[in-house]
């Protein structure tokens, strides 16, 4: 049966509103300067005008004055905007760091999963075959490549090839037990983990009436409809047999590769 899919770390949701936030604060801070300066700016330059029309010294002394609050207050504006726009570049910082550690945490804890199928894709099957060859105990990988998938493509489209992708996924899953681990490898071929199994031939027994199944899929051509029947080829694999992870992957892809071509 199909393993549940993991769910990813819980404090996701949380990090991204919390870096919104402080990125809205940031925005909002260095809007406020702009407008602050601008209305500053704008002062000096009536103050400079005011300045060319008088000439009496009383008026100067007014608009010295003027121009001293406006440039004090600017001063003051300045330095407050520099402690807030520290202040939010810190906050910044800190949720950029948290939210960098959470899809971190994310990226290598949650499986990488196949959309198309909802199964764990090749990344952590890669892991768990890992894991079972140095356990070193009785396990069996059962490789199952559906035929001529590629051509299927070719000739009906890449949505009938996903249409028989799911048919076989689903007869196999049906057909697994709950503990056996199914994995979507590559193109068109699908992985069975099977551990603590001693008898390698009712394994292989099993995995022959899971493909030796009838499977069809329906294609739509024209008014009409076509039945194509779904064929595959499987490997077994005896992992106790295996001591590096490299080697037996390349056998993997090398017989997907053989059955390619045929």
């Amino acid at each position: 049966m199909e393993q549940p899919i993991q769910e990813t770390d819980q404090h996701a949701p949380a990090g991204r509103q919390n870096l919104q936030r402080a990125l809205a604060r940031a925005a909002q801070t260095a809007a406020g300067f702009c407008s602050t300066t601008d209305h500053c700016t704008h002062r000096l330059g009536e103050i400079e005008q005011q300045i060319e029309e008088t000439s009496a010294i009383d008026g100067l002394r007014v608009l010295r004055f003027r121009l001293l609050e406006c440039l004090q207050g600017l001063r003051e504006e300045a330095q407050h905007r520099r402690a807030e726009m520290s202040e939010t570049a810190t906050q910044l910082r800190q949720q950029l760091e948290i939210a960098q550690g959470v899809a971190s945490a994310v990226e290598n804890l949650a499986p990488a999963v196949d959309p198309l199928t909802g199964l764990e894709a090749r990344e952590p099957a890669e892991r768990a075959l890992a894991a079972v060859i140095e356990r070193g105990g009785p396990a069996y990988a059962a490789l199952v490549v559906i035929d001529r998938l590629h051509l299927f493509n070719a000739r009906y489209g890449y949505a009938t090839g996903d249409q028989i992708l799911c048919t076989v996924r689903g007869h196999m899953g049906s057909c697994l037990a709950q503990e056996n681990r199914l994995f979507r490898w590559t193109g068109p071929a699908f992985l069975a983990l099977f551990e603590r199994i001693e008898n390698g031939g009712a394994i292989e027994e099993q995995v022959n009436r899971i493909t030796s199944v009838k499977l069809e899929a329906a294609v739509q051509i024209g008014n009409g409809s076509v039945l194509l029947p779904i064929a595959c080829t499987s490997l077994l694999l005896p992992l106790s047999q295996t001591t590096r992870l490299a080697e037996l992957t390349q056998r993997i892809d090398a017989f997907i590769g053989e059955q390619a071509r045929h």
